[in-house]
């Protein structure tokens, strides 16, 4: 069954390759769209909750964040409840890419499940989430968030 994770990778892979391409043009690579759509959807997360949700190290979160701040999509605020923290919010501008995003994200799915039916599209669909499911629960009860 090593083919089924290899075959996990080389989508995921080409998925940031197409959204890279494809979003060349506003400054957002293709690894930096989860956390667009991610905060824009939730803002205020600390780089710790962004970085759980999307199941990134906290470090590779640090950098995306840096990144994009740098390029004016998102902004860092001292918390409300912890001045220690700072929490992330998108600007203006992230706000403006995002019906772009979606646009790119869902172009995207459709090419992908391009020539399977109705039924097979949901099957899948229920099986990666059956997946995924389980593959979080690993982590939380295995590996944990100090990573």
């Amino acid at each position: 069954m090593a083919a089924f994770t290899h075959n996990l990778n080389v989508i995921a892979r080409c998925t940031q390759m197409q959204r890279g391409q494809r979003l060349k043009a506003l400054g957002i690579c293709g690894g930096q769209v989860p956390y667009l759509l991610r905060l824009c959807r939730f803002p205020g997360q600390t780089q710790e909750e962004l970085a759980q949700a999307l199941y990134v190290n906290k470090s590779t979160a640090a950098r995306q964040i840096t990144s994009l701040e740098r390029a004016g999509f998102v902004e860092r605020r001292p918390s409300t409840q912890d001045r220690r923290c700072l929490c992330v919010y998108p600007t203006e501008r992230a706000l403006e890419a995002l019906p772009t995003l979606h646009e790119v994200v869902q172009e995207w799915s459709d090419y992908l499940l391009d020539g399977l039916d109705g039924s097979e599209r949901q099957m899948l669909i229920a099986l990666m989430e059956r997946i995924s499911e389980r593959a979080q629960t690993y982590i939380q009860r295995e590996v944990g968030w100090d990573i």
